[in-house]
């Protein structure tokens, strides 16, 4: 299920001078919560397709500026009026976990991006952005966002399975 990158990530500059398409980057260059955004126009829904400890990619690891270690890796698909709209993996190492919020262990099939917005111990620091193709070979967009939480790195890549 998950949408392959096609194109390395691009800083907002580059973004703009690849796409002009208005609707996808006001998605993409949203600032509030996905979730929320979703919820205001249809019925929200969210789908936990894994959720468990392993090895993120050796570019996930290079992202954060983390060594390789075991990390926790959750991916959910987010719905609107039943339509798949957003995949989101999210990488989480374990110091973010049990020192910078504890409460990331026990989230379930709560949105992450509702904690994020809920709590100012969440410091964006970055977004990139990159071209995907879907199982259908379908060009869509995605974006990653890392974040600090009490100093340690949380990363969450959100992919908009339309155009």
């Amino acid at each position: 299920m998950q949408p392959k990158r096609i194109n390395k990530w691009l800083n907002q500059s580059d973004l703009l001078s690849q796409t002009d398409n208005k609707k996808i980057l006001s998605w993409l260059n949203e600032e509030g919560s996905i979730t929320k955004r979703i919820s205001s126009k249809s019925n929200f829904k969210l789908e936990v397709l894994h959720d468990g400890i392993g090895n993120a990619q050796k570019e996930e690891y290079k992202a954060l500026n983390i060594i390789p270690e075991k990390v926790r890796i959750r991916e959910v698909i987010l719905y609107g009026n039943s339509i798949p709209l957003v995949f989101a993996r999210s990488i989480i190492p374990r110091l973010v976990s049990t020192k910078g919020y504890p409460g990331l262990e026990s989230i379930g099939s709560k949105p992450l991006g509702d904690l994020i917005f809920e709590s100012d111990l969440f410091v964006k620091t970055h977004r990139e952005f990159a071209e995907f193709r879907n199982a259908d070979s379908k060009k869509i967009w995605g974006r990653r966002t890392q974040f600090q939480v009490k100093g340690y790195p949380l990363s969450i890549m959100e992919v908009f399975l339309f155009s």
